[in-house]
């Protein structure tokens, strides 16, 4: 792992460089040791035996005292002189002289050599187990040098000299040589990994400042000592300028996403954005709203009929819109390519919720067309039988008085119309003023199916009611109640067959007094039941009576009065065993200050 770092190649560099530097000038020193000193050494001691020989060669000289001296004297540096024969034995010139010569000595001067007149110079161990070599002698190299000796201009023997390197101290500076190498490669060491550290510490720092900043953590910042200004100083500056803006253009473009989000969440449109692969990004919950219609709302897929819309944008490049519906709703779709330079990177698609306007719309346009057909009949009847008048045609009074007779039903047909118009515009409106009383229901029903006891007998159906004890005295609002039942009871008159019953039953449960109007007509089809109460809604058209007088406005109406009654109109009807309107009243009306307008 440490060859992976930086620390580690940094380190190890310096230490091979340095290491390889040491012992090559070890080597040097070494081998420039070994030439210069011993060189030094066999000059001076080659020089000596010369001066040594010169000396006891001549017969000026006191043999045994220059000995004796020149021995005193080389003793002092380490040195030993040795005057031997012919035969390798040493001449008793002075007293003190050792009686013997190790043979290796000899042979290693090469005695034959020197007798023969020459000069030996030898380096070299001589191992020997006779005491006249001490240990040193035993261990170390031996620098000897020979010359002849000579009497009377006569070689009688040789001169040896000789000394060992140990005694010349040329290992000990070997060694001080390599425990110096040793020494200046253990503090290199040091050294390198101490400043490999402090090169790389900043270093290391900025990559675990670059590792926080990847988990977001945009706010760390590298440590920079103020006396440290070096290259990698200034690189760790950059580094946390780099990270400062980096952190601004990142809380910048949160602020900005957040308002984006918050843009996209408060607005009543759909938003979606789509990937060129046809996959949802981003959405708003208008949105959200559309896409739970659907059996994948977190697949992030495409609707199906946005998928096609989004198909067209990609390949013409163009805007789309359109309408798609789904269970009930309506919506507006504005889709809008995505652009990535110049190429189609996706597409943007704003959704408006239209039902209600379509709604709006739908009942506006069936507003127009039933009241224009509503008015249309009568109308035409008006202009003619009044133009019938205006030409004569009638010629008698009785046709005179049934002319006159048909325009004043139709004229107040035409007011009635107008009248429920009214009503119901300021009952969509929110106007409906309940001004609730006291109301004894067993008087009160009997004298609303008073009020329609001759149309049933014209109808020749049969009218009852039907109250369950016990029934409560209710708070409501007579007026307004009586015109629910006039509504609900007329209707099932004139929508029930000869010979068929109209009954009006009232009871009392927990949550309420009930007002069913139960009639054996014909019945209204399941597929009309959910849109009875909607305006100028007429069901079967085989419920209509020839004179029907009905506006198709009188149970939008009772839905209305009911909603102010905070009640609830429910019918319930199976064709060709009749139909029940239930109409559920609480037994109180809550209201404030005694009077509200109640939408």
């Amino acid at each position: 792992m440490i060859l992976r770092s930086v620390v580690g190649k940094l380190w190890l560099t310096i230490i091979i460089l340095v290491s390889l530097v040491l012992i090559l000038l070890s080597l040097f020193l070494n081998q420039q040791v070994e030439k210069t000193y011993v060189q030094d050494q066999q000059i001076s001691l080659s020089k000596l035996a010369d001066v040594v020989q010169r000396k006891l060669n001549s017969s000026e000289v006191d043999t045994a005292n220059y000995v004796a001296n020149t021995i005193a004297i080389a003793k002092q540096f380490n040195t030993h002189v040795v005057v031997i024969d012919q035969k390798g034995k040493v001449l008793p010139i002075l007293s003190t002289i050792e009686e013997s010569v190790p043979k290796e000595l000899v042979q290693k001067a090469n005695l034959s050599h020197i007798l023969a007149g020459n000069k030996t110079v030898a380096v070299g161990r001589i191992p020997s187990t006779e005491s006249y070599l001490t240990s040193p002698f035993q261990k170390n190299d031996v620098f000897l040098v020979g010359v002849p000796y000579k009497k009377a201009n006569k070689i009688v023997g040789a001169i040896l000299l000789y000394q060992t390197k140990d005694q010349l101290s040329v290992a000990d500076i070997k060694h001080w040589i390599f425990y110096s190498a040793l020494i200046g490669i253990a503090l290199t060491t040091v050294f390198a990994f101490f400043l490999s550290t402090r090169i790389t510490q900043p270093l290391i720092q900025m990559q675990k400042a670059a590792e926080k900043m990847a988990l977001g953590q945009f706010s760390t910042r590298v440590r920079v000592r103020p006396h440290e200004r070096d290259e990698i100083a200034d690189l760790a500056i950059t580094f946390n300028r780099m990270a400062r803006q980096l952190e601004e253009s990142i809380n910048l473009l949160s602020h900005e996403k957040e308002q984006l989000t918050s843009i996209l969440r408060s607005m009543v449109d759909g938003v979606l954005t789509i990937s060129a692969s046809g996959k949802v990004i981003v959405t708003n919950p208008p949105a959200e709203k559309l896409l739970s219609l659907y059996e994948f709302p977190h697949s992030r897929l495409l609707p199906p009929p946005l998928e096609s819309a989004f198909r067209q944008v990609l390949e013409e490049e163009q805007e789309y819109q359109g309408d798609i519906t789904e269970q009930g709703r309506t919506w507006a779709v504005v889709m809008t390519p995505l652009y990535a330079r110049d190429q189609v990177r996706g597409a943007v698609a704003v959704l408006r919720d239209v039902t209600d306007e379509r709604l709006l719309d739908k009942f506006r346009k069936d507003f127009v067309a039933n009241v224009s057909h509503e008015l249309r009949t009568p109308l035409a009847m008006l202009q003619g039988y009044s133009e019938a008048l205006l030409d004569e045609i009638a010629e008698t009074p009785e046709v005179r008085h049934e002319i006159a007779q048909v325009i004043n039903d139709e004229s107040q047909r035409m007011g009635r119309l107008v009248s429920q118009l009214l009503d119901l515009a300021r009952m969509e409106a929110g106007y409906i003023d309940i001004e609730p009383n006291f109301i004894n229901l067993h008087t009160f029903i009997q004298r609303v199916c008073r009020k329609f006891a001759n149309l049933a007998e014209e109808q020749k159906v049969t009218l009852s009611s039907d109250l369950q004890e016990p029934i409560p005295e209710v708070f409501w609002d007579a007026d307004k109640v009586e015109q629910i039942l006039t509504n609900l009871i007329g209707n099932a008159i004139r929508h029930t067959p000869e010979n068929g019953n109209v009954t009006v039953e009232v009871y009392w449960r927990d949550e309420g007094v009930y007002l069913d109007v139960v009639d054996t007509g014909t019945g209204i089809p399941e597929e009309d039941l959910p849109f009875v109460f909607e305006r100028f809604y007429k069901a079967d058209k085989a419920r209509k009576r020839n004179n029907s007088s009905g506006t198709g406005l009188g149970l939008s109406i009772v839905k209305h009065l009911v909603k102010a009654h905070d009640g609830e109109a429910t019918v319930r009807s199976k064709v060709g065993e009749g139909t029940t309107f239930s109409v559920r009243l609480p037994v109180e009306v809550q209201l404030e200050d005694d009077e509200e307008l109640i939408g």
